[in-house]
């Protein structure tokens, strides 16, 4: 059959002849509707309702009481654990009202069996049961009270496990392993500066997060390791961090170290040298917490005492009064603009104690 060409300016259809006939389209469009009512008549009712059903409509029936108690075996596998602090957590186990107690030092008790804890110690700290965990660090606390000696070997595998707690984002997990960590100080003091690095920089940032119960507890750690560890060796371990990019970071380092310095005494502070700590308190004076400033503030007072203790009155001052002078020291020690920062707190101090003591 030929096709004419399409003239310009009309629509045409390929499929049919340049004269199509009209009784031929009728007898199409007739065909074509008789099929399909056909078809549809002869669908099942069953699966006709199904069918529309599946077009978003969701109209399913469904059994009430099922959904209903599916929710509430949903909400029995759900634990609800009740930590002191305020917190509640829960976890998809089936137990009920699991409480989990931070229980101060002086109120824990002796381990019953002490042969079983010690063997079972490593594989609880390192147990993928959060629960296990807690009660492992629980029993290292126990162990740094009641039986340090007998833990003693066991520290260079036991540190890293109480750091990996440490960053464990359960709370409960955290603040014990924080609370462990307050123990092994107090038991063990200057045996832990080999392994101190990883737990100073997890307390660090615990103690700088918002979570309070948690950032109070590593506060309270680490006072422990400043009464616990020896100044000489805890203060090049602390100097690092205060120049950290986090201000808060840098706020309890600070602190630390001011702590730290005078339980070296006049003699420990001269000997480690008051120009290298008046270098490292001068800058914290800017700094932008005030708990930095503060505890610049109070380091400095107490090097100005020290210095001014340690000069020999017989001689320097009375030939050179002026070389003697604190004033001269910060000035020789110091950039100009942080040696006045330094002696304007000093003189500062100074005049407040004269104004208390009249």
């Amino acid at each position: 059959m030929a096709f004419q060409s399409r003239p310009k300016g009309k629509s045409h259809c390929p499929l049919i002849a340049s004269s199509p006939s009209p009784s031929l389209f009728q007898t199409l469009i007739s065909m074509m509707s008789g099929n399909a009512l056909r078809d549809l008549n002869t669908l099942p009712t069953p699966e006709r309702k199904n069918d529309s059903s599946s077009k978003g409509n969701f109209t399913k029936p469904c059994n009430g009481n099922k959904i209903e108690n599916v929710e509430e075996h949903q909400r029995k596998s759900l634990a609800s654990v009740q930590i002191n602090g305020g917190e509640t957590i829960n976890v998809g186990v089936e137990v009920a009202n699991l409480e989990v107690e931070y229980i101060e030092s002086e109120n824990l008790s002796d381990l019953e069996d002490f042969d079983a804890c010690l063997e079972n110690l490593l594989p609880g700290l390192n147990s993928k049961d959060w629960i296990l965990v807690v009660e492992a660090l629980n029993n290292v606390r126990r162990l740094s009270i009641f039986h340090k000696e007998r833990m003693h070997s066991m520290l260079s595998d036991l540190i890293p496990l109480v750091v990996k707690s440490l960053k464990n984002p359960r709370s409960a997990v955290c603040k014990t392993a924080i609370m462990a960590s307050t123990d092994i100080f107090n038991a063990y003091n200057d045996d832990l500066i080999d392994s101190l690095d990883p737990l100073l920089v997890q307390l660090l940032l615990k103690s700088s997060q918002d979570k309070r119960f948690v950032c109070e507890a590593a506060v309270r750690a680490l006072e422990a390791m400043t009464t616990s560890v020896s100044p000489i060796l805890l203060l090049p371990k602390l100097q690092p961090y205060l120049k950290n990019r986090n201000p808060r970071i840098r706020a309890k380092a600070s602190m630390c170290f001011s702590r730290s310095v005078p339980r070296l005494g006049v003699e420990g502070i001269k000997e480690y040298g008051i120009d290298k700590l008046i270098q490292v308190a001068a800058p914290q004076l800017s700094d932008q917490l005030p708990e930095s400033r503060e505890a610049a503030r109070s380091l400095l007072l107490e090097l100005q005492n020290v210095y001014e203790k340690s000069q020999d009155l017989s001689t320097t001052v009375d030939e050179h009064p002026e070389m003697g002078s604190w004033e001269n020291f910060c000035l020789s020690k110091l950039s100009p603009l942080s040696a006045q920062a330094v002696l304007r707190v000093t003189t500062n101090a100074a005049r407040e104690g004269l104004v208390n003591g009249s």
